[in-house]
Parts: structure tokens; C-alpha cells; sequence
């Protein structure tokens, strides 16, 4: 049979019409109508399911459900607190039982916070996860969170960010029946206006990375920590008090305390590593347990409240003691870039025999304000070059960079370093204040005005002069050695002394890096 060539073309567009419609057909049945494995009868809500509204667990249960009720009872809390209110809390430690038990307790640090109820906008709320075991700390998809007062809102940019974060998850379930953050929300309402929270629950989580990844959110002004958590619990009252004074020494000393201390040891723990990093100093306000309340004191349960404050924040801070706290806050923001400047500049000058030339499309601009510093190399704990500026009259990062390739290289007391020993190598940089002249009439009256392991001394006599900086206490803790020993390095007699002698006080900023 011979084909009609002429419906050739004819036959092709068929063909293409039928298996477009099957394509069609058959990606209708795998999108629409194909089996899954799993089955609906085992269908869980996903976080992104979970109502937005985080609906209120233990109100009638920890705390009154009655709207009035609550609020009649926080406000008898508060107003049998008297404190001083002149200092504001950045960190404050509180118990997360029932408010017949412990209400009174935290009330003495919600109190604190009243006068400043305008200036803190975002709260952290860190606590134990009580019902559900979590790795890491389980962040809240709900938009809000509901108690008898009203809505609380969540900070939904900072949830957000901590979310990209491995430490932090998305974990609605971990929230949903949680006491440990709930119980806090209704101070916090009677206490602060306009806020945010970011509820945080932690299991398995180690505090020194929590405060890592929270510490850059605390540094302004408008932020607090709240760490949720109880003392001793089911012991017998005696032995409770002697447990519970002994955790209130630990926080006092920055001692970390164990979960046999604290239900919420790790909250604790991450409170005090924050607290030194900004400078802290902790406030016993109030303790107690369960005894104090119930008849029953075979087993109680012990809370504590505490405030961290900064203390600097009860003065004026000028001269050289504002241009320390400056720099503190510059190296704490710049760490980072300040160690990859004496990095790269120490390869650059070992390998290549090369300075380093920081350029402004690597680094922040701040990096480029002029800046003062030393840098010191040490070789396994023992010196190996210390070269730096004191007067600022160049970017940061050059200075940096110069005074690396000058300690590792040009240090008259040292050889130069060579490469086998960068490995061995580690590095502290100083940043320096500017200079302050001391006043004084005599040597006594000289030594009684500087501060063993603050100061950094500047002698001058003519043209003559030595530099200590503060961390020569160190190996020099006494004041009459260390002034001797700085008059040697000026070129100065043990025992010499002029009238036209001066001597200057400078502060630093340290910041390390041990090579690991």
C-alpha cells in the first residue's frame, strides 16, 4: 500500500497532538492522583501550622486566669518592693514556679525595670525546656503570645536571623505547654511598654555558644536578658538554704553552677558569661524557697533573683576611662577583622618579607580611623616580639599591620621570625587611650596614684622616655619594682630621679589570639 506522501505532514501533527495530551495525562495522574506513603491517619501539624497565637498553658494553674485577678496580684507584688531604681538591668535572673511560691521573688528585679519601661524594647527570654526535649534551643514560630493581659508580640526579624543559626530551631511543641518563659509575660506586661520578645527554650546547649550568638543583640541599649530559672529542688529546707547560698556565691564569683544547683543552670551559666563580656556586676535581691510558704519543708524548691548592672553606668565616665569603654566597644564589634589584619600581615611579613597594605574594599570603614596599638608575639608563653604606636596618627588596620611586620621582623631583642615557627606562634593586640599626664609632688605620693594591673606608665625625662603597658603587672605586680624597672627601659639609673621627670597613665584594650 502506497502512503499519499502528500498527508505526511498531516499525520505528524496528529501524533504530536496525542502525545502531548498523554504527557499531559500522565503528569496530571503523578501530581494528583499518585499514593504517598505516608498516611493521613498519622498526619502532625507542622510549625508553620501552629496557630500564630501562642494560646496561654498554666494561667489558673502557675498564675490567675482572671484578667483583674492578675493584675491586682502583680501590682501587690511590686508595690511591697523596695528598691533602688537608679540603675538599669541589662541581665536579670529570676524563678519561673507558680506565683504563690516565688512572684515575690522576681518581683524585686521586675521592679528595676519600671523607671526604664520606655527604653527596653527587645527582650530575651531564655529558659529550660520542661516538657519536651530539645537540641539546642527551640525558637517559637507564633506571631504572638497570649496571656490574661493581652498579646505579646514576638520580634519576628531577630527569630528570623537566629533561625539560620544550627543552635536554634523552629519548635512549636517545645512552646506549646512551657511554664519557664509563660509566667514571665505578665510582669513583663506590668512593667514595660511597646516590647518584644524572643522566647527562647533550651535542652542540650552549651552556654558559651548561646552567649556568643546573643551577645551582639545585647550590647544596645534597648535589649535585656531575662534567664528563667529555679534554684535547689526536693530538698529539705536546711539543706536547701546551704545549697542555695552557695549558687548565689558561684554567680557572684562567675563560677558556673551545675543543673543540681539550678533547674536553669544553663540559662544562669549563659547570663554570667554575657555579664563579663559587657563588664556586669551581679545583684543579689532577693532569695527563698517553697518553706517559706507551704508547711511542708522536707521538700522545697529555691528561688533567687539577681540583677546585672553596669556600674560604670553610677558615675560620669571621662578622659581616659570613656576612651577605654569606647575602644571596648570598638574591639568587640571588630575582633574579627582586627585579628585577620595581624594575621595576614604576619604571613605577609614571615613568608614574603612583605608589609601588608589593608585596603577599604576588605574591611569596614571604621578600620580606617586612626588608632594606637601594640602587638605582641609570644612563642609557647614566651616573648617573641612587641612593636607598637602611641600616639594615633594612622588607620587602625595599617597601624596594626605595620607594628606586626615590625615585631615579627624588626625587633632588636629578637631574632626575625621564620616560618617553621608560625605555627608556634600566638598574638595579643593593645589598642591604646591617648595619654594622661599624673600629677604628683613625690615618688610616694606617685606610686599611691597609679593602679597596679589599669595602667599603662609613659616616663619622659627630656629626651628620654620607656613604655609599660598594663599587662607588665603581670610579670611586675609591684608598684615600686615596676617604676624601677620602667626607668631601666628608659635608659634611666634604678635610682635616678629628677624634678623634670613626667609620667603619663594610658589604658588599653586586649584583644588575643592563641593560634587554635
Amino acid at each position: 500500500m502506497e502512503i499519499n506522501r502528500k498527508k505526511i505532514p498531516t499525520y505528524l501533527m496528529i501524533f504530536v497532538i496525542v502525545a502531548i495530551v498523554v504527557i499531559f495525562n500522565i503528569s496530571y495522574l503523578l501530581n494528583y492522583i499518585s499514593t504517598n506513603n505516608e498516611k493521613i491517619v498519622d498526619y502532625s501539624l507542622s510549625d508553620e501550622d501552629i496557630n500564630p497565637i501562642r494560646e496561654m498553658a498554666v494561667a489558673g494553674l502557675f498564675y490567675p486566669a482572671d484578667m483583674y485577678q492578675l493584675d491586682s496580684d502583680i501590682n501587690g507584688y511590686l508595690e511591697h518592693v523596695v528598691s533602688d531604681l537608679s540603675v538599669r538591668p541589662q541581665i536579670v535572673i529570676v524563678p519561673h514556679a507558680g506565683y504563690r511560691y516565688s512572684a515575690q521573688v522576681a518581683a524585686h528585679a521586675y521592679k528595676r525595670l519600671q523607671p526604664f519601661k520606655d527604653k527596653i524594647k527587645k527582650v530575651f527570654l531564655l529558659g529550660p525546656s520542661h516538657q519536651v526535649w530539645v537540641n539546642g534551643v527551640a525558637l517559637s514560630p507564633a506571631k504572638q503570645f497570649k496571656t490574661p493581659l493581652g498579646l505579646v508580640k514576638t520580634d519576628e526579624q531577630i527569630i528570623l536571623e537566629l533561625a539560620k543559626n544550627k543552635l536554634f530551631k523552629f519548635n512549636a511543641k517545645a512552646h506549646l505547654k512551657e511554664h519557664s518563659l509563660e509566667v514571665q509575660l505578665p510582669f513583663l506586661q506590668k512593667t514595660l511598654d511597646n516590647f518584644t520578645i524572643i522566647p527562647l527554650l533550651y535542652g542540650e546547649a552549651n552556654p558559651e555558644e548561646i552567649a556568643k550568638i546573643l551577645e551582639p543583640y545585647l550590647e544596645g541599649d534597648s535589649s535585656i536578658l531575662i534567664a528563667s530559672a529555679d534554684l535547689s529542688h526536693y530538698l529539705d529546707y536546711a539543706t536547701a538554704k546551704k545549697v542555695d547560698e552557695q549558687t548565689s556565691k558561684n554567680i557572684e564569683g562567675s563560677l558556673a553552677i551545675t543543673h543540681h544547683q539550678s533547674c536553669g543552670a544553663t540559662a544562669v551559666n549563659t547570663a554570667m558569661i554575657l555579664a563579663k563580656k559587657f563588664g556586669l556586676v551581679p545583684r543579689l535581691l532577693d532569695m527563698a524557697n517553697s518553706g517559706d510558704v507551704s508547711n511542708d519543708k522536707n521538700k522545697v524548691v529555691g528561688y533567687g533573683s539577681w540583677v546585672y548592672e553596669n556600674t560604670e553606668d553610677d558615675k560620669v565616665l571621662e578622659g581616659i576611662e570613656l576612651e577605654q569603654k569606647h575602644l571596648q566597644n570598638f574591639a568587640r564589634h571588630n575582633k574579627k577583622a582586627l585579628v585577620e589584619v595581624v594575621k595576614t600581615a604576619l604571613d605577609r611579613a614571615v613568608n614574603q618579607n612583605e608589609y601588608f597594605q589593608p585596603e577599604r574594599m576588605n574591611f569596614n570603614n571604621v578600620l580606617f580611623d586612626k588608632g594606637a596599638s601594640f602587638v605582641t608575639l609570644e612563642k609557647k608563653g614566651k616573648l617573641r616580639g612587641c612593636i607598637g604606636s602611641v600616639v594615633a596618627n594612622k588607620a587602625i588596620a595599617v597601624d596594626l599591620a605595620n607594628n606586626t611586620y615590625a615585631a615579627a621582623l624588626n625587633d632588636s631583642r629578637f631574632t626575625p621570625v621564620t616560618p617553621d615557627e608560625l605555627k608556634d606562634i600566638s598574638f595579643t593586640i593593645a589598642l591604646l587611650t591617648n595619654f594622661e599626664e599624673i600629677q604628683f609632688d613625690s615618688v610616694e605620693d606617685l606610686l599611691s596614684k597609679i593602679k597596679v594591673d589599669v595602667d599603662g606608665l609613659l616616663i619622659q625625662d627630656g629626651e628620654r622616655q620607656g613604655l609599660f603597658l598594663p599587662a607588665v603587672w603581670k610579670q611586675i605586680p609591684d608598684k615600686q619594682e615596676f617604676l624601677t624597672e620602667l626607668k631601666i627601659k628608659a635608659g634611666l639609673s634604678p635610682s635616678y630621679w629628677s624634678d623634670r621627670v613626667k609620667m603619663f597613665r594610658f589604658r588599653t584594650v586586649e584583644i588575643k589570639n592563641d593560634n587554635n
